[in-house]
């Protein structure tokens, strides 16, 4: 490496550890300092964080290894999963910041009551606070190994020990306010380099024309890797795994640091604005990657370690200080997942287990010191984890087996009174007996004609998982006693989610909040989602070179946004109106 590259890097980690010493005593005063950043943070930089933890190191090597393996129609899996975040900007961003909550594992007992309630919580907070993120710590840390073999003469394992350890330092001396403050910067670096080095990428390679036409003359890829959807004149195999991608996989009502964010912002508006940016960003973000990885096709088609595709295409293509930009961006990347994982993971282990059952009392000082602890604990925890891992896949299926299930009755939980914490407890714990299950079936063995292991595909894996475990919800539903009428009570007059929740809305009586679920809800879904996926098949189409579908799309995305625009109007006169009520 060139030793203005090597400035570079450098440059960034002694930013990143003076962030730390910064905000050391302002996250030092509570817990909700710590975690939350006071609720004190203006939405743009909320967006920004959110977006950058989602650039996590493995991310675009992930992208890659996938349009490399499967072809586009597997972004479908990456893009739907935006659709929690779109419903969230019309629902579950206000639902949250009304609960006024620092984990989400708290709504169970607010929602829930006796000892199914604690024991949901407790269970949450181990199941997403330890399992979760040392799987994501563990996942991350191997794509940041892959880029450091890659790209630097380094010891890939002592550099990411190094990178680990600086992450540590100012995540656990800066809480949550350092974790915004990096992630800012690390937005701007990591969106700058990726996106030069994916017009770099096209064009030394001789334009998008000639890459496409490469890649389908190329064995062993071929038009089936350009390919949007499947072939839906017949009911194959690629059919029904996209139609279990969007009706199945993508529910759930918040993943946790996101829920987070929501919360810390300031407001409600704040949290619908900080939500709205960042459904519509995440939308179109997988394209800057998949540029890059269909460049890697023409460049290595003979290259089976996929996941080495991004790296080498680096490699390839980028001079001084470039290089040295995207190794920072990487690493600013990697660290800023680790950064929210660390801190979202203490939480858990700070205000749902150790404070809820451990140590009751004690200062707020007290809990912040734990949490510091934690952190350490979770970090090595990652560290072993990512020994045992042997590619980014494999561990993103394993938390989507843990965590699907769940999803729809995450959902339910807000708009359906029926529901109590034995559902959640049928469908959180079935997944992971379901995810544990499909870990012991040797890999050679044969389902449905299917090789486990190299044939079966995961789609097909998780919708037998669901519809085993979601019925069996249902099922345990009715089976057991609903939520007393007193804790369903206090839950929708402080909350107020709307939906199916018979007479105990009209015991609440008129509340000057209004319920988020309402009848122009669903034309208000249909606009986000008509903005968010209308823009990113317009960038999609854009590449692949077919301006009539991505000028038909541009359109559909309009309409989307100035539906979006009226009823964003419209919300911020109520909520305006709202607080002078107050």
């Amino acid at each position: 490496m060139h030793p203005i590259d090597i400035t570079i890097i450098c440059c960034y980690l002694i930013f990143a550890i003076g962030v730390g010493l910064f905000f050391f005593t302002k996250a030092s005063q509570s817990s909700e300092s710590f975690f939350l950043g006071g609720r004190s943070m203006p939405w743009w930089a909320i967006c920004l964080s959110m977006i950058a933890t989602s650039f996590a190191s493995d991310t675009p090597i992930w992208v890659t290894e996938v349009t490399r393996k499967d072809g586009l129609e597997r972004m479908w899996w990456i893009i739907i999963s935006v659709a929690p975040l779109i419903i969230g900007i019309f629902l579950f961003s206000r639902l949250w910041r009304r609960a006024g909550i620092i984990t989400d594992a708290e709504i169970y007992e607010m929602r829930y009551d006796g000892k199914p309630a604690i024991f949901l919580r407790g269970f949450r907070a181990f199941s997403s606070g330890v399992i979760q993120n040392l799987l994501t710590i563990g996942w991350v840390t191997f794509g940041m190994a892959t880029v450091v073999e890659v790209l630097t003469p380094f010891d890939k394992t002592q550099a990411v020990a190094v990178l680990m350890v600086v992450a540590l330092i100012y995540a656990i001396f800066s809480g949550f306010y350092g974790v915004v403050a990096t992630d800012v910067v690390q937005f701007f670096i990591t969106m700058g380099s990726m996106a030069a080095l994916a017009w770099i990428a096209v064009v030394k390679a001789g334009g998008m024309e000639t890459v496409l036409a490469q890649i389908a003359t190329t064995p062993g890829f071929g038009e089936k890797s350009t390919s949007l959807f499947p072939d839906f004149s017949t009911f194959n195999r690629d059919v029904v795994k996209l139609l279990v991608i969007f009706t199945l996989i993508w529910w759930s009502d918040a993943s946790g640091y996101n829920m987070q964010r929501m919360a810390a912002c300031r407001n409600e508006k704040d949290a619908i604005r900080a939500t709205l940016f960042y459904a519509l960003f995440q939308s179109c973000r997988v394209w800057l990657w998949v540029i890059v990885g269909l460049v890697s096709i023409v460049l290595f088609p003979a290259l089976t370690e996929h996941s080495q595709a991004y790296p080498k295409v680096i490699d390839q293509y980028l001079g001084v200080g470039l290089r040295g930009l995207l190794i920072t961006a990487f690493l600013a990347a990697f660290m800023s997942t680790i950064d929210t994982h660390l801190n979202w993971g203490a939480s858990y282990l700070t205000i749902d287990w150790y404070q809820r059952f451990i140590k009751k009392d004690a200062s707020p000082k007290h809990y912040v010191m734990m949490s510091r602890v934690f952190m350490v604990v979770l970090m090595l925890g990652g560290c072993l984890v990512m020994l045992q891992l042997k590619s980014v896949s494999a561990a993103m299926e394993s938390i989507g087996y843990m965590l699907a299930c769940g999803g729809i009755v995450s959902v339910l939980r807000w708009f359906w009174w029926r529901v109590n914490a034995w559902t959640e407890i049928t469908s959180v714990v079935g997944g992971l007996i379901g995810w544990l299950v499909y870990t012991l079936i040797p890999d050679q063995a044969v389902i449905f004609g299917m090789a486990w292991q190299d044939e079966f595909p995961w789609e097909f894996k998780m919708g037998i998982l669901m519809a085993i475990i979601l019925p069996l919800s249902l099922i345990v539903t009715f089976l057991t006693a609903p939520v007393s009428e007193e804790k369903l009570k206090a839950f929708y007059q402080k909350i107020r989610p709307g939906g199916a929740w018979g007479r105990v809305r009209l015991l609440c009586g008129a509340s000057e909040i209004r319920d988020a679920l309402g009848r122009s809800t669903l034309l208000d879904v249909i606009g986000g989602f008509m903005l968010c996926y209308g823009a990113s098949l317009t960038i999609a189409y854009s590449i692949l070179l077919q301006y009539r579908s991505a000028a038909i799309c541009l359109l559909v995305s309009l309409a989307g946004a100035v539906l979006v625009w009226r009823w964003y109007r419209a919300e911020v006169v109520r909520l305006s109106d709202a607080r002078a009520a107050e």
